[in-house]
Protein backbone atom coordinates (compact mmCIF):
# COMPACT_ATOMS: atom_id res chain seq x y z
CA UNK A 1 0.00 0.00 0.00
CA UNK A 2 1.31 3.48 -0.87
CA UNK A 3 1.90 6.12 1.80
CA UNK A 4 -1.06 8.11 0.43
CA UNK A 5 -3.46 5.20 0.84
CA UNK A 6 -2.00 4.40 4.25
CA UNK A 7 -2.63 7.99 5.35
CA UNK A 8 -6.21 7.81 4.06
CA UNK A 9 -6.78 4.56 5.96
CA UNK A 10 -5.32 5.98 9.16
CA UNK A 11 -7.38 9.15 8.79
CA UNK A 12 -10.53 7.02 8.52
CA UNK A 13 -9.58 5.07 11.65
CA UNK A 14 -8.91 8.35 13.47
CA UNK A 15 -12.51 9.38 12.83
CA UNK A 16 -13.73 5.99 14.08
CA UNK A 17 -11.70 6.40 17.29
CA UNK A 18 -12.94 9.98 17.68
CA UNK A 19 -16.55 8.82 17.35
CA UNK A 20 -15.90 6.15 20.01
CA UNK A 21 -14.27 8.64 22.37
CA UNK A 22 -17.19 11.07 22.19
CA UNK A 23 -19.80 8.34 22.08
CA UNK A 24 -18.62 6.67 25.28
CA UNK A 25 -18.43 10.04 27.03
CA UNK A 26 -22.08 10.69 26.10
CA UNK A 27 -23.12 7.20 27.20
CA UNK A 28 -21.29 7.68 30.52
CA UNK A 29 -23.12 10.96 31.05
CA UNK A 30 -26.50 9.28 30.59
CA UNK A 31 -25.95 6.21 32.77
CA UNK A 32 -27.00 6.10 36.44
CA UNK A 33 -24.91 3.12 37.60
CA UNK A 34 -21.69 4.70 39.01
CA UNK A 35 -19.69 1.61 38.05
CA UNK A 36 -20.82 1.73 34.43
CA UNK A 37 -20.26 5.49 34.37
CA UNK A 38 -16.62 5.04 35.38
CA UNK A 39 -16.15 2.07 33.03
CA UNK A 40 -17.59 3.95 30.03
CA UNK A 41 -15.32 6.90 30.78
CA UNK A 42 -12.36 4.50 30.78
CA UNK A 43 -13.45 3.26 27.34
CA UNK A 44 -13.67 6.87 26.17
CA UNK A 45 -10.15 7.45 27.45
CA UNK A 46 -9.03 4.29 25.65
CA UNK A 47 -10.24 5.76 22.34
CA UNK A 48 -8.37 8.98 23.15
CA UNK A 49 -5.23 6.85 23.33
CA UNK A 50 -6.17 5.24 20.00
CA UNK A 51 -6.37 8.71 18.44
CA UNK A 52 -2.93 9.60 19.80
CA UNK A 53 -1.40 6.42 18.38
CA UNK A 54 -2.98 7.00 14.97
CA UNK A 55 -2.05 10.69 14.90
CA UNK A 56 1.58 9.93 15.81
CA UNK A 57 1.81 7.48 12.90
CA UNK A 58 0.21 9.99 10.50
CA UNK A 59 2.77 12.60 11.58
CA UNK A 60 5.60 10.07 11.12
CA UNK A 61 4.50 9.28 7.58
CA UNK A 62 3.43 12.76 6.47
CA UNK A 63 5.35 15.14 8.70
CA UNK A 64 2.31 17.36 9.21
CA UNK A 65 -0.39 17.84 11.81
CA UNK A 66 -3.70 17.07 10.12
CA UNK A 67 -6.98 18.46 11.40
CA UNK A 68 -10.08 16.28 11.52
CA UNK A 69 -13.45 17.99 11.92
CA UNK A 70 -16.51 16.58 13.66
CA UNK A 71 -19.08 14.66 11.64
CA UNK A 72 -22.50 16.36 11.59
CA UNK A 73 -24.14 12.93 11.53
CA UNK A 74 -22.12 11.96 14.60
CA UNK A 75 -23.18 15.14 16.38
CA UNK A 76 -26.86 14.48 15.61
CA UNK A 77 -26.55 10.83 16.67
CA UNK A 78 -24.96 11.65 20.03
CA UNK A 79 -27.51 14.36 20.69
CA UNK A 80 -30.32 11.97 19.80
CA UNK A 81 -28.92 9.47 22.31
CA UNK A 82 -29.05 12.16 25.03
CA UNK A 83 -32.68 12.89 24.23
CA UNK A 84 -33.80 9.25 23.93
CA UNK A 85 -32.02 8.28 27.16
CA UNK A 86 -33.66 11.17 29.00
CA UNK A 87 -37.10 10.22 27.70
CA UNK A 88 -36.66 6.52 28.65
CA UNK A 89 -39.21 5.47 31.27
CA UNK A 90 -36.78 4.02 33.82
CA UNK A 91 -33.21 3.07 34.68
CA UNK A 92 -33.34 -0.36 33.04
CA UNK A 93 -34.84 0.99 29.81
CA UNK A 94 -32.22 3.75 29.73
CA UNK A 95 -29.41 1.23 30.17
CA UNK A 96 -30.91 -0.97 27.46
CA UNK A 97 -31.05 1.96 25.01
CA UNK A 98 -27.45 2.95 25.77
CA UNK A 99 -26.03 -0.58 25.59
CA UNK A 100 -27.86 -1.19 22.32
CA UNK A 101 -26.36 1.96 20.79
CA UNK A 102 -22.87 1.02 21.97
CA UNK A 103 -23.13 -2.47 20.49
CA UNK A 104 -24.15 -1.03 17.10
CA UNK A 105 -21.27 1.44 17.21
CA UNK A 106 -18.66 -1.11 18.24
CA UNK A 107 -19.74 -3.58 15.57
CA UNK A 108 -19.38 -0.81 13.00
CA UNK A 109 -15.92 0.01 14.41
CA UNK A 110 -14.85 -3.63 14.15
CA UNK A 111 -15.99 -3.77 10.52
CA UNK A 112 -13.96 -0.62 9.83
CA UNK A 113 -10.82 -2.09 11.40
CA UNK A 114 -11.28 -5.36 9.47
CA UNK A 115 -11.70 -3.43 6.23
CA UNK A 116 -8.49 -1.47 6.84
CA UNK A 117 -6.50 -4.55 7.86
CA UNK A 118 -7.54 -6.33 4.65
CA UNK A 119 -5.85 -3.55 2.67
CA UNK A 120 -2.43 -4.79 3.87
CA UNK A 121 -0.97 -1.83 5.73
CA UNK A 122 2.81 -1.58 6.15
CA UNK A 123 4.23 -3.63 9.02
CA UNK A 124 4.25 -1.06 11.86
CA UNK A 125 0.80 0.48 11.23
CA UNK A 126 -0.62 -3.00 10.78
CA UNK A 127 0.79 -4.00 14.18
CA UNK A 128 -0.81 -1.22 16.24
CA UNK A 129 -4.02 -1.23 14.19
CA UNK A 130 -4.37 -4.96 14.89
CA UNK A 131 -3.83 -4.23 18.58
CA UNK A 132 -6.53 -1.57 18.59
CA UNK A 133 -8.89 -3.89 16.77
CA UNK A 134 -8.41 -6.57 19.44
CA UNK A 135 -9.13 -4.09 22.23
CA UNK A 136 -12.32 -3.01 20.47
CA UNK A 137 -13.37 -6.67 20.22
CA UNK A 138 -12.79 -7.21 23.94
CA UNK A 139 -14.83 -4.13 24.83
CA UNK A 140 -17.65 -5.21 22.50
CA UNK A 141 -17.78 -8.61 24.15
CA UNK A 142 -18.01 -6.96 27.58
CA UNK A 143 -20.85 -4.69 26.47
CA UNK A 144 -22.73 -7.60 24.91
CA UNK A 145 -22.31 -9.58 28.14
CA UNK A 146 -23.94 -6.74 30.08
CA UNK A 147 -27.14 -7.70 28.27
CA UNK A 148 -26.45 -11.44 28.38
CA UNK A 149 -24.24 -13.04 25.74
CA UNK A 150 -23.38 -16.70 25.09
CA UNK A 151 -24.82 -17.78 28.43
CA UNK A 152 -22.82 -15.20 30.38
CA UNK A 153 -23.83 -11.93 32.00
CA UNK A 154 -21.52 -9.15 33.11
CA UNK A 155 -22.26 -7.33 36.36
CA UNK A 156 -20.48 -4.03 37.06
CA UNK A 157 -20.48 -2.53 40.54
CA UNK A 158 -18.56 0.29 42.19
CA UNK A 159 -17.74 -0.20 45.88
CA UNK A 160 -16.82 2.56 48.31
CA UNK A 161 -14.49 0.25 50.23
CA UNK A 162 -12.30 -2.66 49.22
CA UNK A 163 -13.69 -4.52 52.24
CA UNK A 164 -17.22 -4.33 50.76
CA UNK A 165 -16.01 -5.67 47.42
CA UNK A 166 -14.27 -8.57 49.16
CA UNK A 167 -17.39 -9.34 51.22
CA UNK A 168 -19.63 -9.27 48.13
CA UNK A 169 -17.29 -11.62 46.28
CA UNK A 170 -17.23 -14.02 49.24
CA UNK A 171 -21.05 -14.07 49.40
CA UNK A 172 -21.24 -14.74 45.67
CA UNK A 173 -18.80 -17.63 45.93
CA UNK A 174 -20.74 -19.13 48.85
CA UNK A 175 -24.05 -18.87 47.02
CA UNK A 176 -25.25 -20.62 43.89
CA UNK A 177 -24.11 -17.59 41.89
CA UNK A 178 -20.42 -18.44 41.91
CA UNK A 179 -18.67 -16.08 39.45
CA UNK A 180 -17.05 -17.41 36.29
CA UNK A 181 -14.57 -14.55 36.26
CA UNK A 182 -13.85 -11.55 38.50
CA UNK A 183 -11.94 -8.31 37.90
CA UNK A 184 -11.26 -5.87 40.74
CA UNK A 185 -9.89 -2.53 39.59
CA UNK A 186 -8.74 0.48 41.60
CA UNK A 187 -10.64 3.29 39.88
CA UNK A 188 -7.87 5.80 40.57
CA UNK A 189 -5.72 3.74 38.19
CA UNK A 190 -8.54 3.29 35.68
CA UNK A 191 -9.59 6.77 34.65
CA UNK A 192 -8.03 10.19 34.57
CA UNK A 193 -11.38 11.98 34.50
CA UNK A 194 -9.69 15.26 33.54
CA UNK A 195 -8.90 13.73 30.13
CA UNK A 196 -12.43 12.54 29.37
CA UNK A 197 -14.66 15.11 27.76
CA UNK A 198 -18.15 15.26 29.20
CA UNK A 199 -21.51 15.57 27.54
CA UNK A 200 -21.70 18.28 24.88
CA UNK A 201 -24.69 20.57 25.33
CA UNK A 202 -24.48 22.00 21.82
CA UNK A 203 -24.72 18.51 20.27
CA UNK A 204 -27.99 17.86 22.10
CA UNK A 205 -29.31 21.27 21.04
CA UNK A 206 -28.40 20.64 17.38
CA UNK A 207 -30.00 17.19 17.44
CA UNK A 208 -33.11 18.67 19.05
CA UNK A 209 -33.28 21.35 16.36
CA UNK A 210 -33.01 18.77 13.57
CA UNK A 211 -35.64 16.51 15.13
CA UNK A 212 -37.92 19.43 15.90
CA UNK A 213 -37.48 20.77 12.39
CA UNK A 214 -38.44 17.43 10.82
CA UNK A 215 -41.57 17.14 12.95
CA UNK A 216 -42.37 20.81 12.29
CA UNK A 217 -42.04 20.17 8.55
CA UNK A 218 -44.48 17.27 8.69
CA UNK A 219 -47.01 19.10 10.84
CA UNK A 220 -46.59 22.37 8.92
CA UNK A 221 -46.99 20.67 5.54
CA UNK A 222 -50.16 18.89 6.60
CA UNK A 223 -51.57 22.07 8.13
CA UNK A 224 -50.53 24.13 5.10
CA UNK A 225 -52.09 21.78 2.58
CA UNK A 226 -55.28 21.72 4.60
CA UNK A 227 -55.33 25.53 4.76
CA UNK A 228 -54.63 25.92 1.06
CA UNK A 229 -57.30 23.40 0.18
CA UNK A 230 -59.83 25.29 2.29
CA UNK A 231 -58.80 28.62 0.74
CA UNK A 232 -58.44 27.37 -2.86
CA UNK A 233 -61.63 29.10 -3.97
CA UNK A 234 -60.65 32.43 -2.45
CA UNK A 235 -58.21 35.23 -3.36
CA UNK A 236 -55.38 33.88 -1.15
CA UNK A 237 -54.49 31.11 -3.58
CA UNK A 238 -54.01 33.49 -6.49
CA UNK A 239 -51.76 35.85 -4.52
CA UNK A 240 -49.38 33.10 -3.29
CA UNK A 241 -47.12 31.98 -6.20
CA UNK A 242 -45.42 29.25 -4.18
CA UNK A 243 -48.58 28.12 -2.45
CA UNK A 244 -49.86 28.81 1.03
CA UNK A 245 -48.89 25.32 2.19
CA UNK A 246 -45.18 26.04 1.58
CA UNK A 247 -45.23 29.10 3.83
CA UNK A 248 -47.00 27.21 6.59
CA UNK A 249 -44.55 24.31 6.20
CA UNK A 250 -41.55 26.66 6.46
CA UNK A 251 -43.10 28.23 9.56
CA UNK A 252 -43.53 24.73 10.99
CA UNK A 253 -39.87 23.87 10.31
CA UNK A 254 -38.66 27.10 11.92
CA UNK A 255 -40.95 26.76 14.91
CA UNK A 256 -40.18 23.06 15.39
CA UNK A 257 -36.45 23.68 15.13
CA UNK A 258 -36.54 26.45 17.73
CA UNK A 259 -38.61 24.39 20.15
CA UNK A 260 -36.42 21.32 19.57
CA UNK A 261 -33.24 23.34 20.05
CA UNK A 262 -34.51 24.80 23.31
CA UNK A 263 -35.56 21.40 24.66
CA UNK A 264 -32.28 19.86 23.50
CA UNK A 265 -30.31 22.59 25.25
CA UNK A 266 -32.24 22.11 28.49
CA UNK A 267 -31.78 18.32 28.35
CA UNK A 268 -28.07 18.60 27.50
CA UNK A 269 -27.38 21.15 30.27
CA UNK A 270 -29.19 18.98 32.81
CA UNK A 271 -27.26 15.85 31.77
CA UNK A 272 -23.94 17.71 31.87
CA UNK A 273 -24.57 19.09 35.35
CA UNK A 274 -25.69 15.75 36.79
CA UNK A 275 -22.83 13.86 35.14
CA UNK A 276 -20.21 16.26 36.49
CA UNK A 277 -21.62 15.90 40.02
CA UNK A 278 -22.01 12.10 39.92
CA UNK A 279 -18.58 11.55 38.38
CA UNK A 280 -16.88 13.71 41.00
CA UNK A 281 -18.80 11.92 43.75
CA UNK A 282 -17.91 8.48 42.37
CA UNK A 283 -14.24 9.33 42.01
CA UNK A 284 -14.08 10.73 45.55
CA UNK A 285 -16.07 8.02 47.33
CA UNK A 286 -15.58 4.92 45.17
CA UNK A 287 -12.50 2.77 45.47
CA UNK A 288 -12.96 -0.57 43.76
CA UNK A 289 -14.72 -1.35 40.49
CA UNK A 290 -15.72 -5.00 40.43
CA UNK A 291 -16.61 -6.65 37.11
CA UNK A 292 -18.15 -10.06 37.65
CA UNK A 293 -19.03 -12.60 34.97
CA UNK A 294 -22.03 -14.71 36.03
CA UNK A 295 -24.07 -17.39 34.31
CA UNK A 296 -27.05 -15.64 32.74
CA UNK A 297 -29.60 -17.64 34.74
CA UNK A 298 -28.05 -16.55 38.04
CA UNK A 299 -27.78 -12.81 37.43
CA UNK A 300 -30.83 -11.81 39.50
CA UNK A 301 -29.57 -13.67 42.56
CA UNK A 302 -26.13 -12.10 42.16
CA UNK A 303 -27.65 -8.61 41.91
CA UNK A 304 -29.62 -9.20 45.12
CA UNK A 305 -26.49 -10.33 46.97
CA UNK A 306 -24.53 -7.28 45.89
CA UNK A 307 -27.46 -5.00 46.77
CA UNK A 308 -27.36 -6.39 50.33
CA UNK A 309 -23.70 -5.48 50.66
CA UNK A 310 -24.31 -1.98 49.31
CA UNK A 311 -27.05 -1.20 51.89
Amino acid sequence: MSDKKTLQALGFLYKIADAGEKGYAVCAANIDNPGLKILFKSFSQQRTQFKTEILDEIKRLDGGSPHFGSSILGIIHRGRLDIFATLASGRQERESVILGEIILGEKAALRAYDRILRTKLPVFPNQFVSGQRERVRIVLEKIQSMRGFRGKHLLVQLFDRKLDATRALKLLEESGSRPIRVEQIDIQNLVDHTLVRGNSVHETAISGAVGGGLWGCVIGTVAGLSTEYAASAGPIASTQPVGLWAYVALAGIAGGALVGMFLGFVIGASIYEQDAYKTTQSMQQGQILMIVTIETGKILEAQQIIAQVQV
